[in-house]
């Protein structure tokens, strides 16, 4: 199933492609400056729904350096993304 991916998002992951493979830190992917992005776990809902890896691991997700998965990338480029329904419920019942 194709999933679009949020606009928020598609900024993430496009700041990321465009670090050229080379791992990007949290700090420097908190496009947006709101609630949601404060304490990073934007980053780790990322990291959940398969879009990024963690390439440096840290205490905090700010901290922790991160790269693109291939469904990451086909999100970048795209901003789609082939999912499961399944997983996709499951990911949609922890947002809420």
């Amino acid at each position: 199933m194709q999933i679009a991916v949020s606009h928020a998002d598609w900024q993430v992951l496009r700041a990321v492609a465009r670090g050229k493979g080379k791992p990007v830190v949290g700090t420097k992917l908190r496009i947006v400056p709101s609630r949601s992005t404060k304490d990073g776990t934007f980053l780790t809902k990322l990291v959940e729904a398969g879009f990024l890896e963690v390439a440096k691991a840290a205490d905090e997700p700010s901290d922790a350096s991160y790269r693109l998965t291939e469904m990451g990338a086909h999100g970048a480029e795209y901003g789609l993304c082939e999912m499961d329904f399944e997983v996709y419920k499951k990911l949609k019942l922890k947002k809420e």
